[in-house]
């Protein structure tokens, strides 16, 4: 092939989507029909939502519908998380523990534009029944045990709205959110329960959150994201490393929203360098290195000294590319007082050098753990596999 002639270019053409309109009619009844019959009906959407621009399509049909709607953790924030019809991140034995009886008790789950990876799967322990669902991704529609071809997820989207829209929404209990303000112990430890419990009210509008793999994305899929679209992870190839350089990207196509940057020590010590870009280009993103000393995540499932890591004076980065703002982290006093000095930091970023425990771990670290060690794969006592 690399002595075949090219062929002259042909002018650039991006043609419109069509779906087959027998099979879309079709598959659009046979949904209908099932989601009139099912008693606690529930809506699961993934990252298609985000890729094909689908969010006014959602929401449309989450609100003509009245279904409650809960979101893989690829796709996070594909909705404002404040709806009242939103449950949380679906992720098997990793979530919360009422979305996961909401999602996998739902006598029709209506899947919308997910790919069911293993971590959305939440390393495979949770509990679909192919027989009471509805898969639809850009590829295919899956109702139950048979596929529907050539129709466009919005397509689909929109006619199911459209549909649910003249039978006339269900009632639903509107999802209550919690007043409790975070109240910081300013001796006290930092652990990534409370430092994301913290997190959880620093965030605001003009933000988007960037979580890296392992317990940065484990702790960071029970935030609000206040808007949507406005939370990027590595969830589908579980790249480590991605977080830094992500704040980048994030922040040239999304000038008006400050990146928050999520990153273990592990991850940030293999692209942390991207900080010299950062610098180069005066960005401003606010980075938190979970710095506990190696892969906290490994050493849950398999303990040993090939899970520690040199550690860095991370918090020093801005002496080494002459810019940024740098500091230490061990207790909540000193994250309340490094927050408001990062905040402020307006003209280049920050990083703060989050000190915690080898062993600490997320609420859904220690949940999939419980999990697992309950199935005999995961034997936390003993630090090693069954």
């Amino acid at each position: 092939m690399v002595d075949q002639p090219c062929g002259d270019p042909m002018p650039f053409q991006i043609e419109t989507p069509r779906s087959d309109p027998e099979a879309l009619a079709e598959a659009l009844e046979e949904t209908f029909a099932m989601l009139s019959r099912a008693r606690r009906p529930v809506i699961l959407a993934g990252v298609e939502i985000h890729r094909f621009g689908l969010q006014e399509s959602l929401v449309r049909l989450v609100e003509s519908s009245g279904f409650p709607v809960a979101a893989t953790l690829l796709g996070k924030s594909l909705i404002t998380e404040r709806h009242p019809q939103y449950l949380g991140v679906y992720e098997g034995a990793m979530g919360r523990e009422n979305v996961r009886r909401t999602v996998e008790g739902a006598d029709c789950l209506l899947i919308l534009g997910a790919f069911m990876t293993d971590i959305n799967l939440g390393v495979y322990t949770a509990r679909l029944d192919p027989a009471r669902t509805v898969n639809a991704i850009s590829e295919r529609i899956t109702i139950r045990h048979h596929h529907y071809e050539e129709i466009v997820l919005k397509h689909f989207i929109d006619g199911l709205a459209d549909r649910v829209a003249e039978a006339g929404p269900r009632q639903f209990t509107p999802r209550r959110f919690p007043e409790a303000r975070f109240r910081p112990r300013a001796r006290q430890k930092m652990t990534v329960r409370r430092f994301f419990a913290r997190m959880n009210e620093f965030l605001d509008e003009n933000m988007i959150v960037i979580a890296d793999i392992g317990d940065s994305l484990f702790g960071a899929a029970d935030l609000t994201i206040h808007r949507r679209t406005e939370f990027l992870s590595p969830a589908y190839y579980t790249s480590m490393g991605f977080a830094v350089p992500a704040s980048i990207g994030a922040q040239f196509a999304r000038p008006d929203l400050r990146p928050i940057v999520f990153v273990g020590d592990g991850a940030f010590q293999m692209t942390g360098m991207e900080l010299s870009v950062t610098a180069r280009h005066d960005l401003n993103p606010i980075i938190f290195v979970l710095n506990n000393k190696g892969y906290t995540t490994e050493r849950l499932i398999h303990e040993g000294p090939y899970n520690d890591i040199h550690d860095w004076a991370y918090h020093r980065w801005p002496e080494i590319v002459g810019k940024g703002w740098g500091c230490e982290v061990s207790t909540e006093g000193e994250l309340e007082a490094a927050l408001l000095k990062a905040r402020a930091n307006d003209r280049s970023f920050s990083i703060l050098n989050v000190h915690l425990d080898p062993m600490d771990r997320s609420q859904a670290l220690e949940r999939l753990g419980a999990r697992l060690a309950r199935q005999g794969g995961f034997d936390r006592g003993a630090g090693g596999t069954q």
